[in-house]
């Protein structure tokens, strides 16, 4: 339960001071304030709000029996102009230093103000297993062994800022890390994000504003997404060896100026392989495809629209994926074509498949059944 809720137990004779040895600690500004008496009608001030908070804080902190913290998370959010306080910023600064010297094993931070400057302490934390960070920032550090993170399998970064050097020391310094996140909104520059992560299995990318090279030979997952299209995300893959499933909400600047083929191959020996409505539609507008073979076994296709530009490049995929077993089409309400998509596809590719599964609307679900008969692992889902 949320700290603050465990706390009061200790209103209880039959508790007392239990709530001292929870292995996690959890503490949000926001849900303190709205708990806060409102004076006259308006609720406090953040001067007073946040003040009461820190005490609360603090002594949570100072009467914590437990020698480690299994999990602490902080966040602190709704503080307007006073989110760049000194006081504020020293505060929250020391919390994270308890929790590190606690040996804390996952922390998740989540700060209003951009501004924020992490403590160095928690880059070189040997215990930390799991690390989110949202909202702050990271400074760059001269020698990389200024970050080092030995037991880190799990890093998240959300909006937080910093520079591709800095990033990459980063990365570099977490030499047991199996799964990244990052999603975040950074000036675009000349320098490249490397992410040289030799045990990573799964990797996240959202909003980059850089070229990126991956060089993860453990790399099992990855997914690319946005709310919409950088000009300067760019992906090269150097050492990638056993990509099991990739994801695509839309595609990297190059492929969407034409280099579609050279990203292709880059991912052909994943064995499931997804693309949203927006990255299907950039790679229809490419004229003359031409696919690499690839290893798909299982296709995620979600289509806005349907027509013969649609059907063409479907088709292209199945022909190049011949180790091909499942294929799943989110057609969407507004696929107007739906029975020429259900008929060609009877004709000219289900015979090489052994599960089809289609996503759409009632109104064609009558077609789909009649065309989809003869596939004894054919599904309708709506």
């Amino acid at each position: 339960m949320p700290t603050l809720d465990a706390v009061r137990t200790m209103l209880h004779r039959r508790f007392q001071n239990l709530w001292a040895m929870v292995p996690s600690l959890s503490f949000d500004f926001e849900d303190y304030s709205d708990e806060m008496i409102w004076i006259d009608g308006k609720p406090p001030n953040n001067d007073v709000a946040f003040s009461s908070f820190a005490c609360f804080v603090r002594n949570v902190l100072m009467l914590y029996r437990r020698s480690t913290i299994d999990n602490f998370c902080l966040t602190i959010s709704n503080l307007g102009e006073k989110a760049n306080d000194a006081k504020i910023i020293g505060d929250v600064r020391m919390w994270l230093r308890y929790a590190i010297e606690k040996e804390v094993k996952d922390l998740h931070f989540n700060y209003c103000g951009v501004s924020f400057d992490l403590p160095p302490c928690v880059f070189t934390s040997q215990s930390l297993g799991t690390l989110m960070l949202s909202g702050c920032t990271i400074k760059h550090y001269e020698h990389q062994s200024h970050i080092h993170m030995g037991m880190l399998t799990k890093l998240s970064l959300f909006c937080v800022m910093g520079s591709t050097k800095t990033f990459n020391q980063l990365i570099s310094g977490c030499t047991s890390l199996k799964e990244l996140i990052m999603s975040f909104a950074a000036d675009p520059g000349s320098e490249i994000l490397n992410i040289n992560a030799p045990s990573l299995s799964k990797l996240y990318l959202r909003h980059l504003n850089y070229p990126c090279t991956l060089n993860c030979p453990s790399l099992k997952m990855l997914d690319i997404g946005a709310y919409e299209r950088s000009p300067y995300f760019q992906l090269s893959v150097v050492g990638v060896l056993s990509l099991h499933k990739v994801n695509l909400e839309y595609l990297p600047t190059r492929c969407f100026s034409g280099e579609v083929q050279p990203f292709f191959k880059l991912v052909q020996n994943a064995e499931v392989f997804t693309l949203s409505c927006k990255a299907f539609e950039e790679i229809s507008s490419v004229e003359k495809i031409e696919f690499p073979q690839n290893r798909w076994r299982r296709i995620v296709l979600n289509l806005e629209w349907t027509g013969e530009r649609c059907l063409e490049v479907i088709f292209e995929l199945m022909k190049k994926s011949v180790n091909l077993e499942e294929l799943k089409i989110y057609a969407g309400e507004s696929s107007g074509d739906s029975q020429l998509l259900c008929s060609e596809l009877t004709a000219c590719v289900l015979p090489l498949l052994k599960t089809v599964t289609i996503h759409g609307n009632h109104g064609y679900k009558k077609w789909c059944e009649g065309q989809l008969q003869e596939i004894g692992n054919y599904l309708w889902e709506e």
